[in-house]
């Protein structure tokens, strides 16, 4: 192994320098990383590096190291589409549409490789003959799902496939949260365009939020559980809605809206949709019912959130969503180490 790449697999294994005196097991993981990185042509690159995709290095808490396969080069930008694992035909076929148009326009989409919304984007991006990559909650060396293992070889060749993850390491909920937040910090807008009450693509949204990327959400028919995610971020002045390709091309400054006809939109007929608005400030924005309870349990001084949910009467679930939601408002913040604390005063 190169005493270069050694380093790099290093650091990534010990991010904050912890561990720093070699031990047997240690070293042994790091042989073992080395292995799986070259069984999977991936390699290891500092988020400085000009090779990685930009915007890593400003992430807060985010990795020093990824692992990349394919080339990560694209003269143009990078779209997020994200949204829910279970999604229905209908949220399938608007993130195909929507990655497809995209591509055509020269935009690369990139997701997180799951079933549902990201694989449609996905698909949707390659099949126009576009660029699509992947952020996994994984090491390079697995294919999470098993029934994806041709789209990522396909993706692998296209844009790539980027792990914050030490090759052979095992995949933990909190490397899918660092996904997500991945994801957020490489593209230049985000879209949610379907996801439940607490779905995982809020985690993006939130995240897109704090690091200043255009946030946008697809509407669906008031009714529909799966519109809970994207009408909660609208709602809040959080994300502005779009209805297609034009609109998320609009929000990243590269060309004025199109007409009804060039929309997607399975969902409401284009005619009846009302034009694509900015998103309105956050401050002042109203609450639900169960993050007025939340924020109201928060205190400054940060803690456990299961501490202020207990005071809230909510459940963790409960309370976790109704988290994320606060922190895309700016009304809460997470603190490293994972407690939180309330943003303002009552």
């Amino acid at each position: 192994m190169e005493e270069g790449v050694r380093e790099l697999l290093h650091l990534a294994a010990f991010p904050r320098g912890a561990a720093g005196i070699p031990f047997p097991e240690s070293e042994r993981a790091i042989e073992r990383a080395a292995q799986h990185l070259e069984r999977s042509e991936g390699r290891a690159v500092p988020v400085q590096d000009r090779a990685c995709p930009a915007g890593l290095s400003s992430l807060a808490g985010g990795p020093r190291v990824v692992f990349l396969a394919g080339p990560w080069s694209h003269p143009g930008p990078l779209v997020a589409i994200v949204g829910s694992r279970d999604a229905s035909d209908d949220g399938c076929d608007v993130a195909y549409g929507l990655a497809r148009s995209l591509a055509e326009q020269g935009v690369a989409v990139v997701s997180g490789l799951a079933r549902g919304i990201d694989a449609a984007a996905h698909r949707g991006a390659l099949e126009a003959g576009g660029k699509s990559g992947a952020v996994l909650g994984t090491g390079l060396e697995r294919v999470y799902p098993k029934e994806h293992r041709a789209l990522q070889r396909a993706l692998s060749g296209s844009l790539g496939l980027l792990s914050a993850l030490l090759p052979g390491s095992p995949p933990t909920r909190k490397t899918f949260a660092s996904r997500n937040r991945i994801l957020a910090a490489i593209s230049g807008a985000v879209v949610v365009v379907q996801g439940r009450e607490r779905s995982g693509a809020l985690l993006t949204a939130a995240a897109a939020r704090r690091l200043g990327r255009p946030l946008a959400a697809v509407p669906w028919d008031s009714r529909d559980p799966l519109g809970a995610a994207p009408h909660a971020l609208i709602r809040a002045g959080a994300a502005t809605l779009v209805r297609g390709a034009a609109d998320v091309l609009e929000l990243l400054g590269a060309g004025p809206a199109a007409p009804a006809a060039a929309m997607f939109g399975p969902v409401v007929p284009a005619a009846a949709m009302p034009p694509a608005i900015p998103a309105a400030p956050t401050e002042g924005a109203a609450l639900g019912d169960r993050e007025e309870l939340l924020w109201a349990a928060l205190r400054e001084r940060p803690e456990p959130l299961d501490h202020a949910a207990l005071r809230a009467k909510l459940t963790i679930a409960e309370a976790s969503a109704a988290f994320v939601l606060l922190e895309i408002l700016g009304r809460a913040r997470r603190e490293p180490g994972g407690a939180v604390r309330r943003v303002g005063r009552r």
